[in-house]
């Protein structure tokens, strides 16, 4: 029999869903975009009872994301045993008392809860995720050349100001910036006379970022620049606008997008529409603290 090669391929509509609920949830509840006919495919019973491919991939989902691309043949057997030792630890459970504990029933109730707004989740967001709006999105990301800017730089490397000051004034008496990062830079462009090459909004640390973005083709920063790094001299060598990808290169980025701005806006009308109310944490140390105190004094 050929071997099973499921690749564990994310939709993103359910990727944000788990994403946003993850910290509040503490599980991942995302599901594969495989075929339903893939995800209904029995794997193995218990008693008779059947264990169906998507309780795997679940099982899946909650490993770390660099195993979740791998062919479902590494962890298989694993997973499977998994989900056997757990129907038989349930059928064990619900034989004893623990099915009648007030506690039980309150995590079950809660675990319930929290299945059933995942789901909501998924099919709300979904329906924000159409054609037209990844398209709308694609022409917006394209019309928006500022997002694309990208500039071309280098830069000299100093560990204080004084030598950063002491390069501004010999590149202002003609020293060539190339020759002058290659002899003091101490950054790992130096060797390459600080070139950068080309880099976009949020590539650098904010202050270089500014400082190189401020500055006109072919001029150098007339002050150090200092970050965390030391301080710096910087000079743009080029500006252009960076190709847009095409929509499918961008089509999961998009999908992404839309489905954190639609849960973003699910969630605000949701709180708009009901009556919360949120103890501040002092409030609730305070009232811890005082649960301790009558523990102890009532223990004296």
């Amino acid at each position: 029999m050929a071997q099973m090669q499921i690749k564990l391929n994310h939709r993103f509509i359910f990727m944000i869903v788990s994403l946003l609920i993850i910290g509040v949830y503490g599980v991942n509840l995302t599901k594969p975009a495989l075929a339903q006919k893939y995800q209904q495919i029995v794997v193995a019973t218990v008693d008779g009872a059947e264990i169906q491919l998507d309780e795997i991939l679940d099982l899946i989902e909650q490993l770390p994301p660099e195993y979740q691309n791998e062919p479902l043949t590494n962890y298989y057997d694993q997973m499977v045993d998994r989900v056997i030792n757990v129907r038989l630890a349930a059928k064990a459970a619900e034989k004893s008392a623990l099915s009648d504990d007030p506690e039980v029933i309150e995590d079950m109730r809660v675990a319930a809860q929290k299945v059933l707004a995942d789901y909501w989740l998924r099919s709300e967001i979904a329906k924000s995720v159409t054609k037209e709006a990844i398209d709308k999105a694609y022409d917006a990301y394209v019309s928006d050349t500022a997002s694309r800017e990208e500039v071309k730089a280098s830069h000299i490397l100093v560990a204080d100001e004084q030598t950063a000051i002491s390069a501004i004034q010999k590149l202002e008496e003609g020293a060539d910036f190339a020759e002058l990062a290659r002899e003091i830079s101490t950054g790992p462009s130096g060797p390459n006379g600080g070139d950068l090459g080309y880099f976009g909004r949020g590539a650098m640390v904010p202050v270089f970022e500014q400082a190189a973005f401020a500055l006109d083709v072919g001029s150098f920063t007339s002050a150090p620049v200092q970050s965390q790094f030391g301080w710096h001299v910087i000079k743009l060598l080029d500006k252009r606008i960076a190709e847009a990808p095409s929509i499918e290169e961008m089509s999961l980025q998009l999908e992404l997008n839309i489905s954190n701005l639609s849960f973003a806006r699910l969630v605000e009308t949701l709180r708009a529409d009901a009556k919360i109310q949120k103890k501040p944490l002092s409030d609730i140390e305070a009232e811890w603290q005082q649960s301790q105190e009558s523990i102890e004094s009532s223990t004296q």
